[in-house]
């Protein structure tokens, strides 16, 4: 008897760590939401009217967020995240006036990311990539001088690393996207491709 209570009482630490530890980062499915700042890098491929220059700045994100451990190396990562970016092309016309044309400021990024993690470690470094789809929901311009912006194709990489915690694990990461279609619908104008940095915080549960 004694010493199954030995034995008892030897788990008990090790069933409580289990626990905390499956509470945080142990779930095949988890779920959860982010936030983070983007900086949107428009590109014209030096084709800009000589009368127009790009402005890019920085903008801010949040969304909601999933991540199904396909294998121990292996998640899948669906996400839905509102977009606000500030970039824009500005005009000036001949008697001196100004005028300019914003680029994406607000979208629906819907995104499935693959991420491969190691886990022998108490903070896990990840890398991932995937295929990013962006869809303009700015509302309807009230001046007819404005125009929208065509919905975009991405390619997302980037790099981040997991804390898992008590209740919820901690997930900072530095996503890069690669916009691959022109989204302009302006008549002066060319080519714009979005190109995006962002540094988004996860928080899984």
């Amino acid at each position: 008897m004694k010493k199954v209570l030995f034995v008892v009482c030897l788990l008990i630490p090790s069933l409580a760590t289990l626990a905390q530890e499956n509470s945080a980062d142990g779930k095949r499915m988890r779920y959860g939401f982010n936030l983070g700042v983007n900086y949107s890098n428009v590109l014209d491929n030096d084709e800009l009217p000589d009368n127009a220059t790009l402005v890019n700045g920085i903008g801010f994100r949040m969304g909601l967020l999933a991540d199904i451990r396909v294998f121990d190396f292996l998640s899948v990562s669906p996400k839905s995240e509102l977009s606000f970016n500030n970039s824009k092309v500005k005009f000036t016309n001949p008697d001196g006036s100004s005028s300019s044309y914003d680029v994406m400021p607000i979208s629906l990024d819907l995104m499935t990311h693959f991420t491969f993690k190691k886990h022998n470690s108490n903070l896990k470094p990840y890398f991932f990539f995937g295929p990013d789809v962006k869809i303009p929901v700015s509302k309807k311009p009230e001046d007819t001088t404005r125009y929208y912006t065509n919905p975009d194709v991405a390619i997302d990489l980037g790099i981040g690393a997991e804390k898992p915690l008590t209740r919820f694990s901690f997930l900072p990461e530095l996503r890069y996207s690669f916009g691959l279609l022109n989204v302009n619908q302006h008549p002066q104008l060319k080519l714009l491709n979005v190109h995006t940095i962002s540094l988004v915080l996860n928080f899984l549960g």
